[in-house]
């Protein structure tokens, strides 16, 4: 079964080289994806609690539970995501985050990103840096997340956060990156496609961890705490977030949209890096 509902292109888009991209066949979630979500939510005892988010970053070993979602008893929700990327490298995800981050020459204004959107079409519509540069004021796109069914793309804003600020120490962050791990760690917020300045409540707390894989390739592991987010070293408690965000079908919803693009990329990423990684970045 191919995931078939996806946005035209643009004139501009359909004459770029990348359009060839977005019409690679965009599948569901795998077998063993697909068994797990069937058994879900998972039992609240097996999550990592936000307050012990640190023991994720580990260079060797698994939770109980990598994969799957539950209410916790605070009100709070959570999610762990675990995806395996087998013919890519840490310089590839590296290059991955740049690229995707700077849309092509020939993008339209308001036309969005098509490196974004070949990455899973229903949903994405346009990532970029805040500042047009780097990670260092935050990450921010156009998406909805229920592979074209009808959900309204909302504008999300990831900030990125130093991990030291919030208990690693520099001894454990040394021992990670010499075992090849890298930490992303961010806070996300929600606001209005039509004016980023207006916030929609609510917010996320985002850990991921990147590591060889044993079978080769690398590994992500991610965390979500939704309904928390952090600030200024301080981790707290977001009671604006909205019961939407927080209940199971939105949270299956969310997984579902992130196992389809992650299997997606794994493929994709190689071939995209043999091709462009060498080229400028806004190169089509």
């Amino acid at each position: 079964m191919i995931i078939a509902k996806k946005p035209k292109l643009s004139p501009e888009e359909e004459r770029m080289p990348l359009a060839k991209y977005y019409n690679w066949p965009l599948y569901p979630p795998g077998p063993r994806e697909s068994q797990l979500l069937d058994h879900q939510p998972i039992d609240p005892k097996d999550a990592l609690k936000v307050e012990n988010l640190l023991d994720l970053l580990e260079p060797s070993g698994y939770s109980n539970v990598e994969y799957g979602y539950c209410k916790m008893p605070d009100g709070s929700s959570y999610m762990a995501k675990y995806f395996v990327y087998p013919n890519c490298t840490p310089q590839m995800l590296g290059w991955w985050f740049r690229w995707l981050n700077i849309p092509p020459k020939g993008q339209m204004e308001g036309t969005g990103n098509l490196k974004y959107k070949l990455w899973c079409p229903p949903d994405h519509f346009t990532h970029s840096f805040v500042n047009g540069r780097d990670i260092s004021d935050g990450m921010w796109a156009i998406e909805s997340i229920d592979l074209g069914e009808g959900m309204n793309k909302v504008y999300f804003l990831r900030s990125y956060l130093d991990a030291k600020d919030y208990g690693l120490s520099t001894q454990r962050e040394k021992e990670l990156l010499d075992a090849g791990c890298w930490v992303d760690f961010s806070t996300v917020t929600f606001h209005s496609p039509e004016d980023p300045s207006q916030r929609y409540p609510g917010s996320w707390l985002w850990l991921t961890l990147s590591r060889p894989c044993v079978q080769g390739g690398i590994e992500l592991r991610t965390r979500l705490w939704i309904g928390y987010g952090a600030k200024d070293g301080h981790i707290y408690f977001d009671k604006a977030t909205p019961p939407n965000l927080l209940s199971e079908d939105y949270m299956r919803t969310f997984l579902i949209h992130t196992t389809v693009e992650h299997q997606h990329l794994a493929k994709l990423l190689p071939v995209l890096y043999a091709e462009y990684s060498n080229k400028p970045d806004d190169l089509s």
